[in-house]
């Protein structure tokens, strides 16, 4: 059920991954559980409420562990990329420093990541999400009317897309956590959906990387200001605004009735 049993073996396997270093496994991990935690709360009214709180509950315990390192690595990235040819030496100085700060503090995070994983509480999540996946404590109408339940939560979910829009750094957070949200959801039902839901997933991650590629950016941009690097600043603030680009155009494109497509 909303591809439950898929992505709960998926992020198993992405953990395992972690402790064998495998490339990028620490993001997609991170996808996975925010993938589980969305279709919980978009198609709560399918789930007993009780069962289903906690397990995104305890879901997000490990997501903000790997949300710390994958952070780390983002954040660390976008100062190397900040770097241009023509930059002097003190600027190229200043970057590499504070990128190389980033790194030592991502590799002290993840060091304590997997120190979390090889403990019991993430086995007994796995153990009790792989149980929850396969046999899910369905609510009255999850049983009787999972079709009902699916369009009405997924149209609301789309409409707390443009409820939340707003110009504030974190109003556009929350507009970017809405159209995350509205994304997985729709990505857990493109088998009963079609190409609604897959158009919808689209234009829901089109909205979510151009937000959250603004907030990157402007937070770095904070952070800078407050060391002093005015210029690199300044070059942060001015790639946030790119971000931002067609953003009307792809909000407008958010869009579910819950009709038939």
């Amino acid at each position: 059920m909303f591809s439950l049993v898929a992505v709960s073996a998926e992020l198993a396997e992405q953990l395992v991954a972690i402790e064998t270093d495998g490339e990028d496994a620490v993001h997609q991990a991170r996808i996975r559980v925010r993938r589980l935690r969305s279709i919980l709360r978009v198609y709560r009214a399918a789930f007993e409420k009780d069962a289903a709180l906690g397990m995104r509950t305890r879901l997000k315990t490990l997501g903000d562990r790997l949300g710390t390192v994958r952070d780390l690595e983002v954040k660390a990235a976008t100062l190397e990329d900040l770097l241009e040819v023509d930059d002097p030496p003190e600027v190229v100085d200043a970057v590499t420093a504070a990128a190389t700060e980033t790194r030592a503090e991502h590799e002290a995070a993840l060091a304590s990541l997997l120190r979390y994983l090889h403990g019991g509480t993430v086995r007994a999540l796995l153990a009790d999400l792989q149980m929850f996946a396969a046999e899910p404590p369905l609510s009255r109408k999850g049983r009787q009317h999972p079709d009902r339940v699916t369009t009405r939560s997924l149209a609301k979910a789309v409409a707390k897309v443009h409820r939340l829009r707003g110009d504030s750094l974190e109003e556009r957070h929350a507009t970017r956590k809405a159209a995350r949200k509205v994304r997985y959801a729709a990505d857990a039902v493109t088998d009963d959906l079609g190409r609604a839901a897959v158009r919808l997933s689209s234009a829901a991650k089109a909205v979510q990387d151009a937000l959250g590629d603004n907030r990157d950016d402007l937070l770095l941009a904070h952070e800078l200001r407050e060391l002093g690097h005015i210029g690199l600043a300044m070059r942060c603030e001015r790639r946030a605004a790119d971000a931002l680009d067609g953003l009307d155009r792809k909000l407008a494109a958010i869009a579910y009735d819950g009709a038939d497509d």
